[in-house]
């Protein structure tokens, strides 16, 4: 899990931490309204789905772009 939230270099990549807790947000609020009818609003739930999917896109876009080399 460690080496997940790592980005090219190492480092603790800070979009990939708020990527995985928009989507543990996401799940909760589903469990819940499945589980327990508990209701969010609308628009507190697309923003956090919007910033999951950017999040998700832009991580695994990253993947594919290439590196830059420091001199």
């Amino acid at each position: 899990m460690n080496t997940f939230l790592q980005d090219n270099d190492g480092n603790l990549s800070s979009k990939r931490l708020v990527t995985i807790i928009s989507l543990l947000l996401l799940a909760v609020s589903f469990i819940a309204n499945l589980f327990w009818g508990f209701q969010i609003e609308r628009f507190i739930f697309d923003g956090i789905m919007y910033i999951t999917i950017a999040g998700l896109g832009i991580s695994g876009a990253e993947k594919f772009a290439p590196t830059v080399s420091k001199s």
